[in-house]
């Protein structure tokens, strides 16, 4: 993949209450960084400083979907 192309992630939540939500933001943004990471690094979360992610939540049938994605690194000035 590019530093151009759009990269996304999701994972579910089984409740509607955005108190529940942690463990399955954790999973997307985790599932993303390792999207981004180089092969074999050791800190995949390193990748994702410095980016905007966008959130967008989803209903599900037992809750809800959490998607996570990100587009190009902005500049200094982004």
């Amino acid at each position: 993949m590019t530093e151009a192309e759009k990269y996304t992630a999701a994972a579910e939540a089984s409740s509607m209450d955005p108190h529940d939500w942690g463990r399955a933001m954790a999973l997307a943004v985790t599932r993303l960084a390792e999207q981004l990471a180089p092969e074999g690094s050791d800190d995949i979360h390193a990748s994702l400083v410095g980016r905007d992610l966008h959130l967008k939540i989803s209903d599900d049938p037992a809750g809800v979907t959490i998607r996570v994605s990100t587009g190009p690194i902005s500049g200094p000035e982004g």
